[in-house]
């Protein structure tokens, strides 16, 4: 099974998508969509995109401004109402009136949370892969300061030097994020990712997600503040894989999860960081295989 790219025209922007299955007028399948993060694009699940192709129609976008795909606008449109409401409507022009498998890490996660909560007729079930849920991580920002700074990694991308900064020295800032499993991720990959990390328009949009969340802005820029929980609550099936070494969220942002999550099952690797989908693909296509079982 081949790996195919395709674009869509939405209302306020154009998707750029890759594709693995045969054409659901061919064969009727269900279908999974594949959320990537930062700083990654659609080939994020280059492995997933093959391995599912064999019972789904595997969709995986490019979110609006990284990659291929457009923007949407000026910086301060990328607010997350926005951001669901085009992944929304991205999911309606593939789903042939289906409701879907939605697979999300990292910012792809921070869309599916409550794309799950306020669509969930479009969806069946969701898969996150250490993206944490809006309420238990602003929680944990607000409070805990091991999460306060593990996100002070922002500033840098939202100031006026970010681009200059994460581009610096081949691009090593970036590939620091991975610890050491940048030069383990497919040739393929690799192209792909260096190639958007060279575009500055790209980059930027991407940044913009960023400016456009507060509860993701550290302390050390807003002061002391109140940050209101998100009443996030979702009521689909939900499967949290999380690799228990990330840097970039603490551990505490599982804890009182199913507060929040109706139908909630975690599973922890021990041994994985953040790029949990990268460095344990088959385990954890497995864990992905036995929650889609009706």
């Amino acid at each position: 099974m081949h790996i195919q790219q395709n674009s869509i025209a939405l209302s306020n922007t154009t998707i750029t998508y890759l594709h693995a299955g045969e054409e659901i007028s061919v064969v009727n399948k269900p279908i999974m969509i594949m959320l990537h993060g930062f700083p990654e694009n659609s080939w994020s699940w280059e492995y997933y995109l093959y391995h599912f192709s064999d019972t789904h129609h595997v969709y995986a976008p490019d979110l609006p401004g990284y990659n291929f795909s457009l923007g949407l606008g000026d910086a301060k449109n990328y607010t997350i109402e926005n951001l669901i409401t085009c992944m929304a409507e991205f999911i309606e022009s593939v789903n042939k009136g289906q409701k879907i498998v939605l697979v999300a890490h990292d910012w792809g996660g921070a869309i599916a949370w409550p794309l799950a909560a306020f669509h969930a007729p479009l969806i069946d079930r969701i898969i996150i892969m250490n993206a944490a849920h809006p309420s238990t991580f602003t929680r944990e920002m607000a409070s805990n300061i091991l999460q306060q700074q593990r996100s002070d990694y922002i500033t840098d991308l939202i100031s006026e030097e970010g681009y200059a900064l994460v581009t610096a020295d081949n691009f090593y800032r970036l590939k620091k994020l991975y610890g050491g499993w940048f030069t383990k991720l497919s040739a393929l990959q690799q192209v792909h990712y260096l190639a958007q990390w060279d575009d500055r328009l790209s980059m930027q949009h991407s940044f913009a997600y960023y400016k456009c969340m507060p509860n993701l802005v550290t302390t050390r820029i807003q002061g002391k503040q109140t940050l209101k929980l998100p009443n996030i609550r979702i009521r689909v099936p939900t499967l949290v894989l999380w690799g228990m070494k990330d840097t970039a969220f603490v551990p505490e942002v599982l804890n009182g999860l199913d507060n929040w999550v109706e139908h909630l099952q975690i599973i922890k690797f021990d041994d994985a960081n953040h790029w949990l989908h990268h460095q344990l693909p088959e385990q954890v296509s497995v864990c992905m295989r036995k929650f889609l079982v009706p």
